[in-house]
């Protein structure tokens, strides 16, 4: 295919939108963000246009990047179809209902449905999609090719064809001394610091909202304590930027977007690209030079170039690109002679959480059956709450990176699939009468994935002895929290549960070490949040946000001493702790803002409960 006989249509760069919903999450994996249809069961309204430039006369075939997400479930037909119209005509078909395989996963992957032919004459068309579900239908590009041959689905193929009709510049955007990837709170924090302590910083965030997991687009309330010794200043920024209230679930003003937001608008030194996901990492001399970036709804690329870097993605993605060492699932107890690892090493990791809620209204309402296609549940196995909770999670028994859309699909399909049964087949379903399921997250809350191997790796027994080391940093205090398959659940979904269950080991506050915050093979590149230097046991504690937070923010006080002295992160350790230490009694934080961060500091039961 050429640019002569073929035309590629990025949806997310249709001319409007109308409601669907741009989706950045799984880029690196499938290759391109992507429109969703997430009308939470009702057809959306205000549908996707733009206009397409024909190059020549000619009979052009429709082909539509899309899936079928509840094939991996499912052999009915699935909710999450559209139709696909050029001009005034409509294609019949109803793209998205999956390609043929024999396998639920070749069923299931991103593909090319073929449409109709057209005979289209050179010059401006008008393209249009028309969601029929409201159910996540996803469409990704439009493809109208008069070339007679059947674009590959495979993603080399995908990048191998935009690469051939869409090619795409990359825009310099300058050197920064401090380049931090992801915006959760602790990559919120690290730039916060270093930029208050000198840094020009560059903030990229995959999304365009701030706070990952503390986002109104994931709503998963903040969890540990911050202001302890020995650096009782660590955690300030938090305060700064984290909401005042508590709990999982809630309405999206709860989570107080506009401070982080505001927060980071007001520091000269930072610098924030917001919805640019990271995808490639330039390297020299074993060291991060500059990474490359893609915005998610115009689809442009840029390159960002830095002294140093921090890997704030969560799931380690820079650290991969870079070529660090990473881990992932449980290591055997033999590895680092953990009581609580088991006997072998596996993949098993701690899930994610699709957040939801409904509410009673005094209107009645319907929703769509999901006799057809959805989880086989019965009055025995659902679960008839109006909220979703911590315990509500998926995934562990699946690959947390290469997965990632499967495992978010299974929660959204969880959701809709509880909520289905209780309006249209509960025993009691007239209670449901006037309930309306008002949000279902389509952005994953996740607990764990790739951890980075530091110059040291946090242990079990680091925090249950406790054994102190002289590079102690910031304190975590939350007990080792890992979960598990609810063995009532398990037993009924066995390899495709959806509840958990928490299992607490107590713990003293426990400074943790410097040297599980950066890389132990990229020179010049940090780590925070949840994919620093620890085990899978350890991971249990230091992972909820106000621990990841003041991680972050020692690792920005670290990178500014790297800046002033002209040093890189080992080297603090080595040679310049004292001036860290001096920094983390300072802190760099606010203390003349109002302190809120006193609930959710300790869990102690790890209980299941709809309203925690």
């Amino acid at each position: 295919m050429n640019a002569l006989d073929s035309v590629l249509t990025l949806c997310t760069r249709f001319d409007d939108l109308g409601d669907w919903t741009v989706e950045q999450q799984f880029v690196l994996q499938m290759g391109s963000s992507y429109l969703l249809a997430h009308g939470i069961g009702s057809p959306l309204k205000n549908n996707p246009s733009t206009k397409a430039v024909i190059p020549t006369d000619g009979k052009y075939t429709l082909w539509v990047r899309t899936k079928n997400w509840t094939a991996f479930w499912s052999d009915g037909k699935t909710p999450g179809i559209f139709k696909v119209g050029i001009d005034s005509a409509e294609d019949p078909a109803e793209f998205g209902i999956g390609r043929p395989g024999k396998t639920p996963a070749e069923r299931a992957a991103w593909y090319w449905q073929k449409g109709g032919e057209y005979e289209l004459s050179a010059g401006e068309h008008s393209l249009h999609i028309r969601d029929l579900t409201g159910l996540d239908g996803r469409a990704d590009a439009i493809l109208l090719t008069c070339s007679g041959e059947c674009p590959g689905d495979s993603l080399e193929d995908y990048k191998a064809l935009r690469a051939q009709l869409l090619p795409e510049p990359v825009e310099d955007k300058g050197h920064f001394d401090f380049v931090v990837v992801g915006a959760g709170m602790s990559g919120l924090c690290a730039a916060i610091a270093a930029a208050r302590y000198g840094c020009k910083v560059a903030l990229l965030q995959d999304r365009y909202i701030l706070g990952g997991n503390n986002s109104s687009e994931v709503r998963v309330g903040l969890g540990g304590q911050i202001n302890m010794p020995p650096y009782p200043s660590l955690g300030y920024i938090l305060n700064e930027i984290g909401p005042d209230r508590y709990g999982n679930a809630r309405g999206a003003h709860h989570y107080q977007d506009w401070k982080k937001w505001d927060v980071i608008a007001a520091e000269p030194n930072i610098t924030l690209f917001a919805g640019y996901t990271v995808d490639k990492a330039y390297m020299k001399d074993g060291s991060i030079e500059a990474v490359e970036a893609v915005e998610a709804t115009r689809q442009n690329r840029i390159k960002i170039s830095g002294r140093l870097f921090s890997d704030c993605t969560g799931d380690a993605h820079l650290a991969v690109l870079a070529g660090a060492r990473t881990m992932m699932g449980r290591e055997a107890r033999s590895e680092f002679g953990e009581s609580l690892a088991p006997e072998k090493a596996d993949e098993f990791t701690m899930g994610v959480s699709i957040e939801w809620y409904c509410e009673d209204w005094n209107t009645p309402c319907s929703f769509p059956d999901s006799l057809d296609w959805g989880l086989k549940l019965d009055e025995e196995t659902v679960e008839p709450v109006h909220r979703a909770n911590w315990y509500w999670e998926v995934g562990m028994n699946d690959d947390q990176v290469a997965d990632a859309e499967k495992i978010r699909d299974y929660g959204m399909y969880v959701a809709y699939s509880t909520f289905s049964y209780c309006k249209n087949r509960l025993a009691k379903k007239e209670d449901w009468e006037c309930t309306h399921l008002t949000w279902v997250s389509h952005v994953s809350g996740k607990r764990e994935s790739r951890r980075i191997v530091g110059d040291y790796i946090l242990k079990e027994q680091d925090l249950t002895r406790p054994i102190p080391y002289p590079d102690g940093t910031f304190t975590t205090t939350w007990r080792i929290d890992q979960h598990y398959p609810d063995p009532r659940n398990a037993g009924k979904y066995p390899g495709a549960e959806w509840m958990s269950i928490g299992k607490l080991t107590p713990i003293d506050p426990y400074a943790v070490p410097y040297r599980c915050l950066y890389s132990a093979d990229i020179p010049n590149m940090f780590m925070a949040g949840r994919d620093i230097s620890v085990s899978h046991i350890a991971l249990g504690s230091v992972r909820v946000m106000r621990t990841c937070a003041m991680m972050g923010e020692v690792v920005g006080l670290a990178a500014s001493v790297c800046h002033e002295k002209g040093i890189l992160p080992r080297d603090v350790y080595q040679t310049n702790f004292q001036d860290l230490v001096a920094l983390m009694k300072k802190g760099a934080g606010r203390t003349d803002v109002p302190y809120t961060q006193f609930y959710h500091q300790v869990d102690r039961t790890g209980h299941q409960a709809e309203d925690r």
